[in-house]
């Protein structure tokens, strides 16, 4: 493997290590280069990470001094007079502390209370008979006349029996909407719309028929009787009011009365929206009713929502964990596609006297948003080209302090304990990211990185070359000094050997000794043409090599070199024809020169022929140039090989050529002698079938 590095050059490999002395440096700097940036990419990200840290510990710190707030809220407004009703005291807690809503009660028995409606919070008890026995007497005789006897007029007399016994106003509710419900019985809708309407002059609140406040019971039979007289204005007005009295005065949601009334109400609403029976100042005051229904709506969706998935984790906590009085606890859960965040904290003893239990809210996220988060930011020094946002699920864009359009941040963080679906993030002015904001010195440097590595591959692939090259001439030099040793042998040992016998005068015979003598003759001319040709090389390739251009005749010049050619292969058995013109071609040339040129290609086919051994040298001329013609039909030049043959000492690898002795040089002392004149050397061969070389030398000599 080591065999070919011996021929190479000194000065190649003294190059060869100063180049990788040149690149190792280069590519070590290169990659420290490289690593000083990807530092400064995380000196930068620990650095806007700490700044991201600080803020949201700013942020959350608020948040929780909101929560104490709320607290001491709660526990002031509890002990102030007129707050009897829980409803209004959660209202007056929420008007205090807007970073909260929705807050609720829980007391004791896992009932839940709000701002607007209640679950499960209040048992009403079952309604109990009728105190007087009188009354009780004629209401079991009015039931058995209306349910088993169907004597609706039966009936109707021993209720108004009954109601004249009665005092209370519960009682008095219960026996007018019978009265009234009998009379829709028989047709006689007006007089029973008339008896309902006495129940609306009863105290509406507290009046029920069981579980159903008794207005209410009231007004939607009072619909049914228009309905049944056609009375479309004093139905919607029935309506009307029954809509307004559900909004303003909810009761518990527990057995899902309120709802069906509510949605029964809302849908006859709609329905008579279509009519012209509404005024403009009617349409605006339903418009306002709607509002409310879909504030009223969301109340009762939270307090459903609480009941269902929350209650249960609320009890757990205030019974295992024993927590001490308003410890607050937060409960994050996905909910309708967006993150719940749930607040509570058990109340002081003294409220638990009153069965309440614990207070929860839900964060305002909308307040922290719109108004909390931006008062904060605003006192947050930060660098002049960086500021703040927060994102929620899947990094989409809650809030950004500037309006500047942003695709990138440059770090985020999560909230610790609230809102964990939240991030607290740093944009840069720009809306570049870190890898971004280093990117051009990156790029700059991995550029200069792979140029380095791109010169080194070529300088390697360079060298390679070079050292293949050097040392493929380094063989094929020891290649022409062997067979040039060989050339020169051959003749010299013939010369002397037929030197020697003559000098001994054994031969008499003068036709022999003639023969000998044209032997010596010949050898000696190939001896001068061999050590012609290494001369001429050699002042060729030491560039000192000088033409004698004189005006010559190239016809009588190519015609001279046959002759002489001819004679010197006349014993080989080759066939030499020429197709000369007969007009003379006068050019400015070397005559020496352009002879050896043509003995070169003759010896070349001479050299390279097998059983047809026929040569045509053949000269024409058109408008601008002579061209001469050397076809022979030896063994042929692979299509492979056309480009090498005029290299130096390049000899095609043919079976024939290892045969044939050689010194390479024939073909590229005849190139460099015709380009002298101005002039080229073209090639057609085909392996098996022969050769033709031509040569064009131009008639002015340029």
């Amino acid at each position: 493997m080591t065999g070919p590095l011996k021929h190479i050059n000194p000065k190649t490999k003294i190059l060869f290590f100063v180049f990788i002395l040149i690149m190792v440096p280069c590519v070590i700097l290169s990659y420290l280069s490289l690593q000083s940036i990807n530092q400064k990419a995380d000196n930068l990200r620990a650095k806007y990470k700490g700044t991201v840290s600080l803020v949201r510990d700013k942020l959350e710190s608020e948040v929780f001094r909101d929560e104490a707030n709320l607290r001491n809220s709660a526990a002031e407004l509890f002990y102030k007079p007129g707050n009897a009703d829980l409803k209004v005291y959660l209202r007056n807690i929420e008007s205090e502390n807007p970073a909260f809503k929705h807050l609720f009660l829980v007391n004791t028995d896992g009932g839940l209370i709000s701002s607007s409606v209640s679950l499960g919070w209040n048992k009403i008890p079952e309604p109990r008979p009728l105190i007087n026995p009188q009354a009780a007497t004629s209401f079991n005789m009015a039931e058995k006349a209306e349910f088993i006897r169907k004597d609706y007029i039966d009936a109707i007399r021993y209720y108004q029996m009954a109601l004249i016994h009665t005092i209370s106003s519960q009682e008095h509710a219960l026996l007018l909407s019978r009265i009234g419900r009998c009379y829709f019985k028989t047709g006689q809708y007006k007089t029973g719309i008339n008896e309902y309407k006495k129940i609306l002059e009863l105290e509406k609140e507290k009046v029920t028929i069981g579980e159903i406040p008794a207005s209410i019971i009231a007004l939607s039979q009072i619909i049914d009787g228009y309905k049944a007289l056609n009375a479309e204005k004093e139905e919607y007005n029935a309506v009307l009011e029954l809509y307004q009295q559900l909004l303003n005065h909810p009761w518990d949601l527990l057995g899902g009365e309120y709802l069906y009334y509510l949605k029964f109400a809302s849908a006859e609403i709609r329905k008579h929206e279509v009519s012209d029976i509404n005024s403009d100042s009617a349409e605006r005051n339903i418009e306002n009713l709607k509002i409310v229904e879909n504030r009223l709506l969301e109340q009762i969706r939270f307090i459903e929502l609480i009941n269902q998935n929350i209650l249960p984790e609320i009890e757990y906590e205030l019974s295992h964990e024993a927590p001490s009085e308003l410890q607050s606890f937060n409960i994050s859960r996905n909910e309708y596609d967006s993150t719940l965040q749930i607040g509570f904290f058990k109340l002081p003893s003294a409220f638990q006297k009153s069965e309440l239990l614990a207070l929860g809210y839900q964060f305002n996220k909308d307040y922290f948003l719109s108004t909390l988060f931006p008062e904060i930011l605003t006192s947050v020094e930060l660098g002049k080209d960086e500021f703040v946002g927060i994102l929620g699920d899947k990094d989409s864009l809650l809030y950004i302090q500037h309006n500047n359009p942003v695709s990138n941040y440059l770090v985020a963080d999560n909230f610790s304990k609230l809102f964990v679906n939240w991030k607290v993030a740093l944009f840069d002015n720009e809306g570049k990211s870190i890898e971004q904001l280093v990117g051009k010195e990156k790029q700059l440097y991995l550029m200069l990185f792979a140029g380095i590595i791109i010169i080194m591959l070529i300088g390697i692939v360079v060298m390679v070359h070079a050292v293949i090259h050097e040392a493929e001439i380094s063989r094929m030099k020891s290649e022409f000094v062997s067979n040039v040793s060989h050339e020169l042998k051959t003749p010299l040992a013939l010369i002397r050997l037929f030197g020697e016998t003559l000098e001994s005068g054994i031969v008499n015979d003068e036709r022999k000794r003639q023969e000998f003598y044209s032997i010596i003759r010949k050898e000696s001319e190939r001896l001068t043409h061999l050590i012609n040709n290494v001369l001429d090389f050699s002042r060729m390739d030491t560039g000192i090599k000088e033409y004698n251009f004189k005006e010559a005749d190239l016809i009588e010049v190519v015609r001279s070199t046959l002759e002489a050619y001819k004679f010197h292969i006349r014993d080989d058995g080759f066939k030499i024809e020429s197709e000369l013109p007969d007009e003379s071609i006068t050019l400015k040339i070397d005559k020496d020169a352009i002879s050896q040129v043509l003995l070169n290609l003759l010896n070349n086919a001479v050299k390279y022929s097998e059983e047809r051994k026929y040569i045509l040298v053949k000269i024409c001329r058109n408008s601008t140039s002579a061209l001469i013609s050397v076809t022979d039909h030896g063994v042929g030049i692979p299509k492979e090989e056309m480009k090498k043959i005029f290299d130096k000492f390049y000899r095609v690898s043919t079976a024939k050529t290892r045969e044939t002795r050689g010194t390479g040089l024939g073909l590229t002392l005849a190139k460099h002698i015709i380009e002298a004149h101005g002039g080229e050397v073209q090639v057609e061969s085909e392996p098996g079938k022969g050769s033709m070389f031509m040569v064009r030398i131009p008639l002015d000599g340029n």
